[in-house]
């Protein structure tokens, strides 16, 4: 997996290592309809993060922190498929 300059970035706000991120086995895949990018919801160190992905290169373009009420109101306002 390659990764933007954001998304180092944001690794580095979160202190998370590239290899969690790497290591991390998705616990949920969608489409982002409004992005059109891939989503992929993944636990690091106990926490949900969204990783935001290119569809064409899958480079992580970035990621933050979410949770299930967020993830439930994005798939039932059809944004994420």
């Amino acid at each position: 997996m390659n990764f933007t300059q954001h998304a180092l970035n944001k690794l580095e706000l979160y202190e998370i290592s590239p290899d969690a991120v790497e290591q991390g086995s998705p616990i949920h895949t969608f489409y982002d309809e409004v992005q059109n990018t891939d989503i992929k919801i993944v636990q690091i160190k106990e926490i949900l993060f969204v990783l935001i992905m290119d569809p064409t290169t899958q480079n992580l373009i970035t990621l933050y922190r979410t949770d299930q009420r967020t993830i439930d109101n994005r798939r039932k306002a059809k944004r994420w498929t």
